[in-house]
């Protein structure tokens, strides 16, 4: 992923506490956006100037044309305490050969996908299987994208609980791998919702742990279909239900 720089002078005799708060305010409106990746941010005050350094899918994803009301707002709200302007670079990539998010005009399909240590998009395309950034799709909800989220963060919940293997892990691997679970119920429910938006197919991943070694059962846990694809897509995903969107894989235990 890319490094951003976002930093502002305090040329301003305002509290300080309180000009921090307010750019810890700007970073959430530029997650609930999309614009940034992550929960967490390398923040910090020092000679009268504050510097944050998040990441992003893209390297002009700090652009303004990609802003929303709230970003924008608060951005204005921060320069007027300030009395100077907020400044913006990239200082460089997480890794060298990240190549970026999807570039493709016209995704086939995509997927809703994530898990307890990425910070990745939750949604990836069917034709690169890269990250689509948030920002990139029409507008979900209130300027922004909150309900989709919300559920990553509750999916990367129990995915850290079922990794872990001490409380709560069977109730977490359910949530997960049943259809019928509260989780799966509020990610299908975001599926239906983007597919309406982008008029794109929308997949959900569904966790596919088997109690049973060489447990390789082919239909489908909704509709019974088989649903074992005769080779795997992108190197990971063994099955692929078209008619109730779901995609998943053959666990490490299997």
């Amino acid at each position: 992923m890319y490094i951003q720089q976002i930093s502002i002078d305090i040329n301003s005799t305002h509290n300080i506490n309180e000009i921090i708060d307010e750019f810890g305010l700007l970073l959430s409106f530029y997650r609930g956006n999309g614009q940034t990746q992550g929960y967490k941010e390398s923040q910090f005050y020092k000679n009268n100037k504050i510097v944050c350094l998040p990441y992003s899918l893209e390297k002009d994803s700090l652009l303004t044309c990609f802003n929303n009301f709230y970003v924008n707002q608060q951005i204005k709200k921060i320069e007027e305490l300030c009395k100077s302007k907020i400044n913006f670079s990239t200082v460089g990539k997480s890794y060298e050969d990240y190549d970026g998010a999807c570039q493709c005009k016209q995704s086939e399909f995509y997927i809703l996908i994530t898990n307890f240590i990425t910070i990745e998009s939750p949604i990836t395309c069917g034709n690169c299987n890269k990250s689509v950034p948030l920002y990139k799709l029409p507008v979900y909800y209130d300027y922004g994208y909150l309900p989709i989220l919300s559920w990553e963060t509750n999916y990367q919940a129990c995915d850290n609980l079922q990794m872990n293997c001490e409380v709560g892990e069977r109730w977490a691997t359910n949530q997960m791998q049943n259809i019928n679970s509260q989780l799966s119920k509020q990610g299908l429910k975001i599926c239906k919702e983007i597919e309406k938006l982008t008029d794109t197919l929308t997949y959900y991943y569904i966790y596919n742990y088997r109690k049973i070694k060489n447990d390789f059962t082919t239909n489908c846990p909704n509709c019974n279909n088989n649903w074992k694809l005769k080779s795997q897509l992108f190197n990971f995903y063994d099955y692929k239900c078209d008619h109730c969107k779901i995609i998943s894989t053959i666990t490490m235990n299997s």
